[in-house]
């Protein structure tokens, strides 16, 4: 009985340690460079000083690169808790949508303009929970705080009298970790981050300048990511 004991008590531990080999391969400080197809959505609607209101919506498609930075803590045996920073430099097109002003005194006469919505610098600070699958391979969720400052410019007959504050919101993901090498490794993630409501405001002059037309604009915007990560366990 005691052999049987001490032979389980072995394997035991010999498991665990095997099992904190997979999960060591995931600890430590992680740098990658991150290529990704990225979608954005822009839905909203407008309403003017007349009441008059319309919706639409817009799509683009692009490829955009970042920076991610990580660290991961051992949790468990094959557990690992990343927490970590991406950051793309530069900017980005959004988007852009033409609205009409149908509110005019004179027909024929109405106000065409087009907003560009352009994204520079966004960031994603991040705590993905990651399952160690084996020593070469994990897979992770992932929930984040996203932010991205906006530029926003009106072409046309309006100009922007109050521009949208920054873009926040929350991103959630999924994805995969495999080691390539004791210290190289390939990330493959998919993404959505849901940004809180924007709001514009532009003013349009109307028959010759005899008055002015306000418009009022509120926006969702979403994104997509398709994301490729290589990087360096150090």
């Amino acid at each position: 009985m005691n052999k049987i004991s001490k032979l389980s008590a072995i394997a035991l531990l010999a498991s665990s340690t095997s099992l904190m080999a997979q999960s060591k391969s995931f600890e430590g400080v992680s740098l990658g460079l991150s290529v990704s197809a990225i979608g954005v959505e822009v839905a909203g609607s407008t309403r003017n000083n007349t009441n008059s209101t319309s919706s639409g919506s817009l799509g683009k498609v692009a490829e955009i690169a970042a920076i991610d930075l990580s660290y991961g803590y051992a949790i468990g045996s094959n557990g690992i808790i990343q927490v970590g920073a991406s950051y793309t430099p530069g900017k980005a097109k959004a988007g852009s949508g033409t609205f009409t002003d149908g509110s005019t005194e004179s027909p024929g006469n109405d106000n065409s303009s087009k907003i560009n919505l352009e994204v520079k610098d966004p960031y994603n600070i991040y705590i993905a929970p990651t399952y160690v699958i084996s020593k070469d391979s994990a897979i992770y969720a992932k929930v984040g705080y996203a932010k991205a400052d906006v530029n926003t410019t009106a072409t046309g007959s309006a100009s922007l009298s109050k521009k949208p504050n920054d873009l926040e919101g929350w991103t959630y993901g999924i994805g995969s970790k495999t080691m390539l090498t004791p210290n190289l490794y390939l990330g493959i993630e998919a993404s959505i981050t849901d940004y809180d409501e924007v709001t514009a405001t532009t003013v349009a002059g109307t028959d010759a300048g005899s008055s002015t037309n306000t418009k009022n604009i509120k926006a969702d915007v979403k994104t997509a990511q398709g994301i490729i990560t290589l990087g360096y366990k150090f």
